[in-house]
């Protein structure tokens, strides 16, 4: 056996043992980690309530904006996460009749644009005006602890003390660092938010068993059959968070065969809130047997998918528009017909249409007064008292032939107010100014 075979059948026995050595001391083990939010639940903040109502046998499904209604089946369930979709009153009517055909719908009031000073919204609620709802200001001490389970987990919370950027950056130096030191096995995190009990809702159900919701109580709704029980049409049920509250942060209204519930918390049953206290069962609840059919991010046809639909009208509309364009002009076809002779006016009929329009304008009694004002400047009678006018008029009726009287009322009498009255004034002026 020659050297060279001993050395490669002692590299040989020697990787067979480094290979079960390896396997024989060799630990595996698989750890998990929570990264966060995934993309889908990022874009569609009630994703849990979906796959929640998808697993107690319900259909849920997103659409696009309210003209949903057209299809919708009585027996389905619509949630509205803005009564601000509810765009005008043909589409609250459409809702309402809807509602009263069987279906079951969850509206939540729009309270962006309220004005607590003027204790009102600054925009019309289409819906809540058809229900006779009002939007009263409510408590301002809703608040949870805030988590950064979107970015980094449901382990990861957010100290009091702590910017959502530091804790960011702290994030980052352990995971830079490699921080895989074994910590102290803590206790489980409690489901619900530590919240009194007094900001608690607490509400009957079947079976003598009742379910606790906290709702964001910042504004309420009012309905006037609260204060006065001869109202009618008023809600059916309703709770109440504080007994000396004015208003509801949720109530429920009968309409024909349906019911339709409106409400103030908009984040009730995103994914960040569906999981604490019976949120989720509350929801079910208020679902029916059909589809649920969730309306959050109204989406509207583009004007490329738009004009694609309605291509074929567009152009049958231009065809029949220019083949009418082609019928009205089709007269003007053929050889030119010669320009007909224009007459040119003469300086008399010229001078009588400008006076009829200076006087239609009212216009004349300016023109009189300017020409009367600079005869005065001539004759150096401006200012001038009576005996001097008597004067001045003896003087010019000698000149010009005319009475006293005609001379003072062309001077410094009042204004002509007929068209003879005008001429005969300016005729008279004329008189005066030749024998000057």
């Amino acid at each position: 056996m020659t050297a060279k075979r001993v050395l490669i059948a002692a590299l040989a026995l020697s990787g067979a043992a480094l290979v079960w050595l390896f396997l024989t001391f060799y630990e595996r083990y698989t750890k998990e980690i929570d990264t966060g939010w995934g993309a889908e639940a990022k874009r569609n903040p009630y994703l849990a309530a979906q796959r929640y109502l998808a697993d107690i046998q319900l259909t849920p499904r997103q659409a696009d904006n309210i003209a949903v209604l057209r299809g919708l089946s009585p027996n389905a369930t619509l949630f509205i996460s803005s009564s601000s979709q509810v765009y005008n009153p043909t589409k609250a009517q459409e809702l309402l009749q809807w509602v009263e055909r069987g279906g079951h719908a969850i509206v939540v009031a729009y309270t962006g644009n309220f004005d607590s000073g003027a204790g009102r919204s600054e925009n019309r609620d289409w819906l809540l005006e058809a229900m006779g709802v009002s939007l009263e200001e409510g408590h301002s001490d809703f608040e949870w602890q805030q988590t950064l389970e979107q970015l980094f987990g449901e382990d990861a919370t957010l100290d009091p003390t702590q910017s959502p950027a530091d804790a960011m950056r702290e994030h980052n130096r352990k995971i830079d660092e490699g921080d895989t030191e074994e910590k102290p096995e803590e206790k489980e995190k409690p489901r619900n938010p530590d919240v009194p009990e007094e900001n608690l809702v607490t509400l009957p159900v079947e079976g003598g068993s009742e379910i606790q919701l906290y709702l964001n109580a910042s504004h309420l709704l009012y309905h006037p059959s609260f204060n006065d029980e001869t109202v009618d049409g008023g809600p059916v049920s309703w709770a109440r968070v504080w007994h000396d509250d004015i208003g509801v942060p949720f109530m429920q209204f009968k309409r024909g065969s349906g019911v339709i519930t409106l409400m103030t918390d908009s984040t009730l049953w995103q994914s960040h809130r569906i999981g604490h206290f019976d949120h989720a069962y509350f929801l079910q609840l208020l679902a029916s047997d059909g589809e649920f059919v969730f309306l959050t991010r109204p989406r509207f046809e583009s004007l490329t998918k738009v004009a694609r639909e309605y291509a074929v009208e567009f152009f049958i509309a231009g065809a029949l528009a220019l083949l009418a364009w082609l019928l009205l002009r089709g007269r003007r076809f053929g050889p030119l017909q010669p320009e007909p002779e224009v007459s040119r006016r003469s300086l008399l009929e010229h001078i009588s249409a400008c006076g009829h329009y200076y006087w239609l304008d009212d216009r004349c009694e300016a023109l009189l007064r300017g020409q009367r004002e600079e005869l005065l400047r001539r004759l150096g009678a401006t200012h001038t008292d009576a005996s001097q006018k008597r004067k001045l008029c003896n003087k010019l009726c000698a000149s010009t032939g005319m009475d006293e009287a005609r001379v003072l009322a062309t001077l410094w009498g009042k204004p002509p107010t007929s068209e003879e009255t005008f001429t005969e004034h300016m005729r008279n002026l004329q008189r005066i100014e030749a024998v000057l």
